[in-house]
This record gives structure tokens, sequence and C-alpha cells, in this order.
């Protein structure tokens, strides 16, 4: 079993201007604790990047 980090994580909880849904928060915030990508897909200007 590997040892548990005594740095926090940084969590995502959305911005001011943008409110995330829980389901998204979720999902970057488990992609910032595994240290993978999160993949995005969606149609051409929707403003994935």
């Amino acid at each position: 079993m590997s040892p548990v980090s005594a740095t926090p994580q940084p969590r995502f909880e959305g911005t001011d201007r943008y409110v995330a849904t829980d389901d998204l928060k979720m999902a970057v915030n488990a992609a910032l604790a595994l240290q993978r990508p999160l993949l995005i897909k969606g149609e051409p200007g929707t403003g994935k990047t």
C-alpha cells in the first residue's frame, strides 16, 4: 500500500463566472488526484480549451 500524501490535492470547484456541475467537478477532481489527463470531446467552437 502506498503512503498517503500529506500535501493537500488541488480541488476544482468552478469559478465566479463558471458554475460547474457536480459531475464535472467529480471528473476534474478525479483526474487531478490520479494525475491523469481528462479527455474532453465536443463540437468545434464549444469552449473545450
